[in-house]
């Protein structure tokens, strides 16, 4: 089949059938996943006393805010799907966008979305036993792969459906939260004595070490702030319901996570707290497990696990939704296969993106199970032993929590590229239309591209991250063979 010629993708567009309350939930649904259930435990154990607990959580909130605000204005200045590829491409150039492309499907977005299927099947294993015979594995990752498949297939089937399903969703996690935060103080539960200590014991070195600890939990979890401005050519009246969407997205989860870990702390003593499980692998330890239990008994852990399957099931979409939106973009551009920008006749939404995305994450969870299941030894002396050292390695950590270990450093390097794209756009485009400017600029973004490079310079000098960040690189810069390939395709093609 011949290629489109890269004119003719230009005019593919999607149609704008989103309104605020969708976008207001695609921000605060795509966020709330099951950081607010696991990361309580660490900031605990690395900030032992209340005031530095809430610090951290406010501050964390405050620099995902400042993230907000300033995509708020690139969103309403540049209302087209892809969102921070459309920021990139327009501040950096082709070869910038298409590598955060490239990174976004092959591993971030991708894994992200096995992750977040992985999580939800943990808990689904909890109400749901495997059946006889079959192995917890096996049946957790059908439970992912089918999870995956709903919110793909929803997605195909319209924008608009995608769109209510994270309302829906949204309305029963928050509403779920806003429960549990009550539920101390209708059931005669919790003491002010647990509250203690307000101030830490001693100054020290290391209180400055175990907040920055603890904050990068806190970043995890409010993680997905952007995930609305892939849909900005979807959203009706951009110019304003982005902007809001994301400001008032913010302040409610800086609410909720705040209101939720008090609460934590109300009826759990601080001890139990910071010695609560970090991980949902050992789910009757992690903090909000304890919490529902010491509140409602066996009855509180049966509940618990199915408010975090909606809460991961949510955040799911909201990754099924927007993440295709990149590639769509890329393909409109002539720098991906020219059939992910392909609009559905019927359905309206970039039916082969969203499906290329969810085939993709379900072969990293399928992939990451077998080699889970799988010894090395089982392939006898043969291997080398680089191969047989990353098999163990991989037999131990599922594949998809690798890969995105190892694009910590470049993700974060592409967001601090968008944010920073604000100021060079404000000088190299003041001619384009900006419904909505930066509160607080230029010292907004100042401020997050200055944490951002506080972070990335940590990374390289820590010990443990630095060499997955040069991992993280190498991955990166595979993707530049990839951009000459189909940049000199699109070239002919023309």
């Amino acid at each position: 089949m011949a290629q489109i010629e890269t004119a003719e993708l230009q005019k593919v567009k999607l149609p704008r059938v989103l309104g605020s309350v969708e976008a207001f939930c695609v921000v605060v649904g795509s966020v709330i996943g099951s950081g607010i259930f696991l990361v309580p435990a660490s900031v605990a154990k690395n900030v032992p006393y209340l005031s530095g607990i809430v610090l951290v959580w406010v501050i964390g909130g405050l620099f995902a805010g400042a993230g907000a605000l300033t995509l708020a204005e690139l969103g309403a200045m540049l209302p087209q799907a892809g969102g921070l590829y459309v920021f990139l491409r327009a501040a950096y150039g082709a070869l910038p966008a298409f590598l955060f492309g490239w990174v976004e499907f092959l591993v971030v977005r991708s894994g992200s979305m096995a992750t977040l299927a992985a999580a939800f099947a943990r808990y689904f294993a909890q109400v749901a036993k495997p059946p006889a015979g079959v192995p917890g594995p096996v049946w957790q990752a059908g439970a992912a792969v089918s999870a995956i498949a709903v919110v793909t297939t929803v997605n195909v089937m319209g924008t608009r459906r995608g769109g209510a399903l994270q309302v829906i969703g949204t309305v029963l996690k928050v509403g779920g939260l806003a429960i549990l935060m009550a539920l101390p103080f209708l059931l005669g539960a919790g003491t002010v004595a647990n509250l203690q200590p307000v101030w830490p014991t001693a100054a020290a070195g290391s209180i400055f070490t175990g907040f920055m600890t603890a904050m990068v939990g806190v970043l995890w979890a409010y993680d997905g702030w952007s995930n609305v401005t892939p849909l900005a050519e979807e959203i009706r009246d951009p110019g304003r319901n982005i902007p809001r969407a994301l400001i008032l997205g913010m302040a409610v989860l800086i609410a909720v996570y705040l209101g939720m870990t008090l609460a934590y702390h109300y009826v759990l003593p601080l001890q139990d707290v910071s010695e609560a499980s970090g991980s949902s692998k050992d789910f009757e330890k992690v903090v909000a497990a304890l919490y529902c239990e010491d509140l409602l008994g066996w009855r509180g852990v049966v509940a618990i696990s199915l408010l975090v399957m909606c809460s991961t099931f949510i955040s799911l979409n909201g990754n099924a939704l927007t993440g295709p939106r990149a590639y769509f973009a890329m393909a409109r551009d002539g720098l991906f296969p020219s059939g992910l920008c392909r609009v559905h006749p019927r359905f309206q939404t970039p039916a082969n993106a969203v499906l290329s995305q969810g085939v993709w994450a379900s072969l990293l969870t399928v992939a990451g199970t077998v080699l889970i299941l799988v010894p090395p030894s089982s392939a006898g002396p043969a291997l080398p032993s680089w191969i047989r050292a990353a098999w163990t390695a991989l037999n131990k950590t599922p594949l998809y929590d690798l890969l995105y270990s190892y694009v910590i450093f470049g993700a974060t390097a592409f967001y601090m590229l968008a944010i920073a794209s604000v100021f060079v756009l404000r000088v190299r485009r003041p001619d384009l239309p900006r419904p909505y400017r930066t509160l607080g600029y230029p010292w907004t973004p100042l401020l997050y591209v200055a944490a951002a490079l506080l972070l990335l310079g940590n990374m390289m000098v820590d010990t443990e991250t630095r060499v997955p960040s040069l991992a993280g690189l190498g991955i990166i810069l595979l993707g530049a063979p990839a951009y000459w390939f189909f940049r000199r395709s699109s070239a002919v093609s023309a």
